[in-house]
């Protein structure tokens, strides 16, 4: 059996379901592959992450449309929020001016962060960089790094990737099973086809090095038909889901991240401290050593008032090391302890990596990179395919992905107004006697 749309994504997790929409509202049969459950056992909480949603003027109101799509939002009231060793930072909170007027940062870096990432100031800004020690600089390379999807040191942090706006309105929710099925069903309202295959089976090409269809199994199986192609799966999730895909897309095999975020859930008892967290704190232990492990942590709210998630950045090749995952539950313990002594921190579970294999779990939810791997990122190979996901964004922020779908957007778009005026010329002349 033979299907087809002029533009498939190929999805999961929620990727690009605002693009899908975006691309059936100007008139092109989209069609939206979810792929969610071949990529491994993963909890909403781990789907979710801990990056929240930065809000500013970028974001259309389309894009606010898709994200209450799914599970809403609620505002941190006092923003996104540093816990340093001298005590915490809020970004929009009513100390916030006071904190940033006393701390010793660069006016430059203060204006540039203050502003939201004003563009017009960026450019003079990262070309005179290295003229700011870090004690001036620290906050505008951790915009870069805490989220960011290539790791750098923290000195040079803001070589790598963008700055997450720190100061617009913070965002945090929490995730739920249903989230990604309600996100789809509104998909379906906006005219997009949604197909859950069981497998997507192989790849069809065509001359001029490009891709003609895939063949899907599953209730809708065959020959899907597509003029352009977003594959929205990084290298290692593509082989992870089938290998042959893998060989045709990546022919230089997966890209295994050099770090990546794992979750522990947490209990801490009451104490004066843990009572007036936000929902999201980010916990710096000391900003001079690196940005890892248990000294950079993401302590999150959940829905119980004595769990917190912890997020920390390890090494993804401990990603499966019990031992490992261990020692490190301790020092973050012991961490938690020196901030709130009464606190008594138990872990109640470890990350999903402790308790299944690489072939129940696949890649990591959220990988982040090396900066030398940057040269194997973004390679495509056909003509009318475009990649996106992780290994495409500058980080793990709403914000990143919408830029990167709206170019993506704009790119079919024209394609497709091209092909429009293409076939108009060709009945024009089959008319003409």
């Amino acid at each position: 059996m033979e299907l087809g749309n002029p533009v498939i994504l190929i999805s999961a997790f929620g990727r690009g379901h605002w693009l899908a929409a975006a691309l059936a509202q100007e008139g092109i049969k989209t069609t939206l592959v979810d792929v969610s459950t071949k990529l491994g056992v993963w909890p909403s909480e781990d789907v979710e992450g801990p990056f929240g949603f930065f809000r500013n003027e970028k974001i259309s109101e389309s894009q606010m449309e898709r994200l209450y799509a799914d599970d809403p939002y609620d505002e941190v009231p006092n923003g996104f929020t540093l816990w340093l060793k001298e005590g915490p930072f809020e970004c929009k909170g009513p100390t916030t001016k006071f904190k940033i007027e006393k701390a010793p940062l660069s006016s430059h870096i203060k204006d540039y962060m203050l502003s939201g990432a004003n563009t017009k100031l960026s450019k003079a800004l990262y070309k005179n960089l290295e003229a700011f020690n870090f004690e001036q600089s620290w906050l505008l390379h951790l915009a870069h790094q805490w989220a960011g999807t290539t790791y750098k040191p923290n000195a040079q942090g803001a070589q790598a990737g963008e700055a997450v706006p720190l100061f617009s309105s913070f965002l945090v929710r929490q995730a739920t099973r249903n989230g990604l099925e309600k996100s789809l069903e509104w998909l379906a309202t906006k005219g997009v086809e949604v197909i859950k295959p069981h497998q997507i089976v192989d790849v069809s090409f065509g001359g001029g090095k490009s891709i003609t269809g895939l063949e899907l199994s599953g209730e809708k199986q065959g020959l899907f038909r597509a003029e352009q192609i977003v594959w929205m799966l990084t290298s290692e999730e593509t082989y992870f889901l089938n290998e042959r895909l893998g060989k045709y897309f990546f022919p230089e095999g997966p890209l295994e991240p050099e770090w990546c975020w794992v979750r522990y859930r947490v209990s801490l008892q009451q104490c004066f401290e843990r009572d007036h967290l936000p929902s999201h704190t980010l916990v710096m232990n000391d900003l001079y050593s690196p940005w890892t492990h248990e000294n950079m942590m993401v302590l999150q709210r959940t829905t119980l008032a004595d769990q917190f998630d912890v997020w920390m950045r390890i090494p993804t090749v401990q990603r499966f090391n019990k031992e490992y995952l261990t020692v490190r539950s301790h020092r973050m313990k012991v961490n938690l302890v020196e901030r709130m002594s009464l606190s008594e921190p138990q872990v109640l579970s470890f990350p999903q990596e402790y308790y299944y294999t690489y072939a129940q779990l696949g890649a990591a939810r959220f990988p982040v990179f090396g900066e030398k791997q940057s040269s194997r990122r973004g390679k495509v190979l056909y003509s009318n395919l475009q990649l996106d996901g992780p290994e495409e964004w500058p980080h793990y922020s709403w914000g990143a992905y919408f830029g990167r779908h709206e170019m993506i957007l704009g790119q079919l778009v024209n394609w497709w107004k091209e092909k429009l005026l293409k076939e108009q010329k060709e009945k024009r002349k089959e008319q003409v006697p």
